[in-house]
């Protein structure tokens, strides 16, 4: 087989760091879906959709908006490492993901 066709062919896969991958996408678009759905609701009026772009006050508020989100996310992420909380230790997600896993290799 050609490597041209499929660079990573000869590469092994390691199954924990394709899981923690899974985990941290999961978290980041679960924190995307929660910081769009807030700002929303709080700076676009519900109403009336008149206008195809946003306004200067609605950009102006969903950039603070943001801007909160993303400063408190990284300060309850910083206390939480601070403090020793680890998804290991604290969270079953890991046991949930290795569980699903063996209960597909028996299919």
């Amino acid at each position: 087989m050609s490597l041209f066709l499929d660079p990573y062919s000869a590469q092994n896969v390691d199954e924990g760091k394709i899981n923690v991958a899974k985990v941290q996408y999961d978290a980041m678009n679960t924190t995307f879906n929660t910081m769009l759905r807030t700002c929303l609701e709080k700076c676009i009026p519900h109403e009336e959709f008149g206008e195809a772009d946003l306004n200067k006050g609605e950009m102006c508020c969903i950039d603070r908006c943001v801007a909160k989100i993303h400063l408190s996310n990284r300060l309850i992420g910083g206390f939480a490492q601070s403090r020793g909380f680890t998804p290991e230790r604290h969270l079953p997600y890991d046991r949930i993901v290795e569980a699903k896993i063996a209960t597909e290799k028996k299919r």
